[in-house]
């Protein structure tokens, strides 16, 4: 009995690893065995939008950032929404269209909603 006291640490240690020995062999993976993935779910939303063709030209650049405005996303098929923070909603419409024409887009296609 003295022993066992003694030891007693040890003991509760070798019982807990025979219980994860015995899961992981019960319930543990096998070969050949389907494995399905579970999907990560966001806390945001996500919106996918189709790349056909030339109406999304600037994609991968945006979200665009000038001196007083933003270029933030597609809203529609050549629309892009410009949100203006401290500057004329003129000046930002000619900044972006500037940068448009670096982008080497047809500038006269592209509708801006400017917030």
């Amino acid at each position: 009995m003295k022993k066992l006291k003694r030891f007693q640490l040890v003991v509760v240690l070798l019982v807990i690893l025979a219980a994860m020995i015995l899961v992981r062999w019960k319930y543990g993976y096998k070969e050949g065995e389907n494995v399905t993935e579970t999907p990560i779910i966001s806390p945001w939303p996500t919106i996918v939008v189709k790349k056909e063709g030339s109406d999304y030209e600037l994609w991968e650049q945006l979200p665009y950032q000038g001196t007083g405005f933003v270029v933030e996303k597609y809203v529609g098929p050549k629309t892009l929404e410009v949100t203006v923070k401290g500057v004329d909603k003129k000046i930002a419409k000619e900044k972006v269209m500037e940068w448009l024409e670096r982008q080497k887009v047809a500038t006269e296609s592209y509708k801006l909603v400017m917030e």
